[in-house]
């Protein structure tokens, strides 16, 4: 699957749906270089804030361009200055890699202190009385913040939570984005979010030939480790609280954007390195 773009499409339908009256605020935490959430949360009207310790020139811009509240800091699990380890892959920086965690495949010995902000800290920043959305690519470091929904007041929980998993290599080889570390802070982030009240979900795998897949965390014979097939490569996890929106919609979304023919072999040679 072409996860970014799959995922966005699908935010894009089901936001108005989720919270027509855009009274809740959307959070675009780890926005990267180039999959802009929060352009797109700004566009369906949605007061909207972009977390980003190391904002590009074009990011600037487009907070700009849509009044978007930029904060140039990290959301983590303390508050005040953090060390932030530059990304690198295939031998070149890469700021999309930028991780917290000196153990993340895509880190550099390289680092920059950042500013660090708590999940509660942030909220009451800016004053939230609503999140309808938060979503999470912050490279290894997502069960440091999805640790600290339990502590929220249940009207602040999100409606809606996407998070990145995975990432490096396929499950099988159990390393990179799927050691122990940090495979297990995926499962423990799923579990926190069944007791949050979270059910229906969505996965969106790279993985060659895959399609969505749509599971209930609620479900009593639920097991979190089989939902990640051996090819799983990384992905998004979408997670709707007291609320849902029609399987037949999300694969009629989803199926624009299935890899086919050369993708397939390009994601092949780059996971079986």
């Amino acid at each position: 699957m072409r996860v970014e773009p799959c995922c966005q499409s699908l935010l894009a339908e089901i936001l108005p749906i989720v919270d027509p009256s855009q009274k809740g605020v959307c959070l675009d935490v780890g926005v990267g270089t180039f999959a802009f959430y929060c352009e797109i949360f700004a566009k369906l009207g949605f007061s909207t804030i972009a977390v980003e310790p190391l904002p590009v020139k074009k990011l600037r811009q487009i907070c700009q361009n849509n009044k978007i509240n930029l904060m140039e800091s990290c959301l983590s699990d303390r508050n005040g200055k953090q060390t932030l380890y530059l990304g690198k892959f295939a031998g070149i920086f890469n700021q999309n890699f930028n991780s917290l965690s000196p153990e993340w495949f895509g880190s550099s010995t390289e680092s920059k202190e950042v500013q660090a902000i708590t999940l509660a800290e942030l909220l009451n920043t800016i004053k939230a009385e609503k999140v309808t959305c938060l979503k999470l690519d912050i490279e290894g470091w997502e069960y440091s913040v999805i640790k600290q929904l339990p502590e929220l007041s249940e009207s602040l929980l999100p409606s809606i939570i996407m998070f990145e998993y995975g990432g490096g290599v396929n499950r099988r080889k159990g390393d990179k984005g799927w050691s122990p570390q940090f495979f297990d802070g995926t499962k423990e982030s799923l579990k926190i979010l069944r007791k949050c009240g979270y059910s229906s979900s969505i996965m969106i795998d790279y993985a060659p030939k895959t399609q969505e897949k749509i599971f209930d965390l609620q479900a009593i014979d639920l097991d979190i480790d089989a939902l990640f097939p051996p090819d799983a490569v990384y992905g998004n996890i979408i997670s709707f609280r007291n609320c849902n929106y029609p399987e037949n919609k999300i694969a009629q979304i989803c199926s624009s954007y299935y890899n086919t023919g050369l993708i397939d072999q390009l994601v092949n040679k780059i996971v079986s390195r």
